[in-house]
């Protein structure tokens, strides 16, 4: 396994505020205008476009809703850069890009690029594998998450591909020389499969590492019907809070967790519902073209061969969109519940999320 040398020279850290760290509060700004714009107005105006660019993944995670689609009917790259430049045109802020492992798909580099030249802030989510062997996405990439939940073997054996905490130990090494400007997080899953101890050694590796690091929740109020061999890994709720409330711990120690208070508060107080605004926020496009309802999964429209803002401003998007702070799920996000926190200007959540934002 790779691990960290220290070196014996201070240096400074690489994130750090800088000029170009002004494009996301840029981003961020906006993004705050559009919310108000948004909730003054019956028809939806997104703000976040998140698109999974493919299904195919070299793990076989047992938590994974998509595992059986194996890159079926994945849009193609003419079709994606068609809808990324559109997102830019009627004025979404942000692109999260996904899978799957989007790094399999070979014109991934052509994807953020147009992305970028969208004038979208460019998020990507990947499970490190190909970080060295397909780099150059990271030329037109503002922020990465990359998949650690555990050191060593343990995190080979929860994604079920041996080598693969090498592989990412390796990968952010790479990309912190030849990426300075691209922030790199470490997203690490809580659930049954991961002991407290073993989250401490990931948040002890991004301190280190002088990465960040985000810690998301298993567990999701709905599935899809082509889920296949998922296996539980939800941590109960009171599991959940006693785990959370170790994590903040550490959060008030230093380690560079970018998790808000208010998300970590919300389930450390085993609460069970919010009023969900995260459908008006953001529009979440499947590797086949279409959006699914959150509250059951069930596709209600495409994009596929259709302009963007047509899609939008059709009755069917702007009723299932709005029927959504109606839903009593509350899926365990930590997107959906910060971002319904800012929607609703709940000072808690505009605290903690500026919080985060100047560190």
């Amino acid at each position: 396994m790779i691990t960290k040398e220290k070196s014996e020279t201070k240096h400074e850290s690489r994130n750090k505020m800088t000029f170009e760290r002004l494009k996301y509060y840029r981003h961020l700004g906006g993004g705050a205008l559009e919310c108000i714009a948004s909730r003054l107005s019956k028809t939806p105006k997104p703000l976040c476009f998140s698109l999974m660019v493919t299904s195919m993944c070299n793990c076989d995670c047992d938590f994974c809703f998509w595992k059986s689609k194996k890159g079926q009917d994945d849009m193609p790259t003419d079709e994606i850069v068609r809808l990324l430049t559109e997102a830019g045109q009627i004025g979404y802020m942000d692109s999260i890009l996904w899978g799957g492992e989007p790094l399999l798909r070979q014109d991934f580099d052509q994807i953020c690029k147009a992305s970028h030249d969208a004038g979208l802030y460019t998020k990507i989510a990947t499970n490190g594998w190909y970080l060295e062997t397909n780099p150059d996405f990271a030329k037109y990439t503002d922020l990465m998450f990359v998949s650690l939940d555990a050191i060593g073997k343990a995190h080979d054996d929860i994604r079920h591909l041996p080598g693969i905490c090498d592989k990412v130990m390796s990968g952010i090494e790479y990309h912190k020389i030849h990426s300075p400007k691209m922030r790199i997080y470490v997203c690490c899953t809580v659930s049954t499969q991961t002991s407290f101890e073993q989250i401490k050694e990931v948040a002890q590796y991004c301190k280190d590492a002088d990465i960040l690091l985000y810690f998301t929740v298993n567990k999701a109020a709905s599935r899809p019907d082509e889920a296949e061999n998922v296996v539980e890994t939800e941590l109960e709720n009171d599991q959940l809070s006693e785990m959370f409330i170790k994590i903040k711990e550490l959060k008030k120690q230093g380690y560079p967790i970018r998790n808000s208070y208010y998300f970590m508060d919300y389930i450390i107080n085993k609460k069970t519902y919010y009023e969900c605004h995260w459908p008006r926020i953001a529009t979440v496009i499947y590797s086949n073209g279409e959006m699914l309802r959150c509250y059951d999964r069930k596709p209600f429209i495409s994009v596929r061969n259709r302009p963007l803002k047509d899609v939008i401003k059709d009755p069917l998007f702007i009723e299932t969109v709005n029927k959504c702070k109606d839903c009593k799920l509350a899926c365990v996000g930590n997107y959906a519940l910060d971002a319904s926190g800012l929607w609703k200007l709940e000072w808690p959540a505009i605290k903690s999320l500026m919080e985060i934002a100047i560190t």
